[in-house]
């Protein structure tokens, strides 16, 4: 995971900003998670790796002000799609239903965002209102929302995580 969202996203804007800058035109769409605004128990690395996009995305689109290159990053909330399956233990389905999104619609949004040359670009009112949700509130408390909602969406939340290498994999308690 953290292959995927840092080093390979960052080796490629690498990659592909030169030339973009040279032509004076260029646009780059990053797809980070609403999970970048706030600490992840129980999904630590996850929510780590797309804050991580987002401030990435953030700071590239700022350094690029003026260069005909944007940088846009897609900050969707839950989507209806095969992660649950990854991150849930015994079950692939979210037990949190409620503002789940079509995938279609949110690509779409991120397509007309990053056409627009929107830096950060958050799919529907509510989950906008999510994003700002760590500003009114203390970390603390925020922090321990997201742990209520993650036991919620999984049918055993007594996992232990042992880290091997740069992965984490959880183990159940048998």
């Amino acid at each position: 995971m953290l292959n995927l969202h840092i080093i390979t996203i960052t080796h490629l804007t690498k990659l592909v900003l030169q030339g973009m800058i040279e032509r004076d035109r260029g646009k780059i769409l990053n797809v980070s998670s609403l999970a970048a605004f706030q600490p992840g128990p129980m999904m630590a690395l996850y929510y780590a790796s797309k804050s991580y996009l987002l401030s990435f995305s953030e700071a590239i689109a700022n350094e690029l002000k003026d260069t005909g290159v944007s940088v846009t990053v897609l900050c969707p909330g839950p989507t209806k799609t095969c992660f649950q399956e990854v991150v849930s233990n015994t079950s692939s389905d979210n037990k949190i239903s409620f503002n789940m999104a079509c995938p279609k619609a949110v690509a779409a949004y991120g397509y007309k965002a990053m056409l627009k040359g929107k830096v950060v670009a958050i799919p529907g009112v509510f989950n906008k209102f999510l994003a700002n949700l760590p500003r009114l509130l203390t970390r603390k408390r925020t922090t321990s929302i997201v742990r209520k909602i993650q036991e919620k969406n999984r049918t055993e939340p007594s996992n232990t995580c042992v880290f091997e290498k740069d992965v984490v994999l959880i183990k159940k308690n048998v």
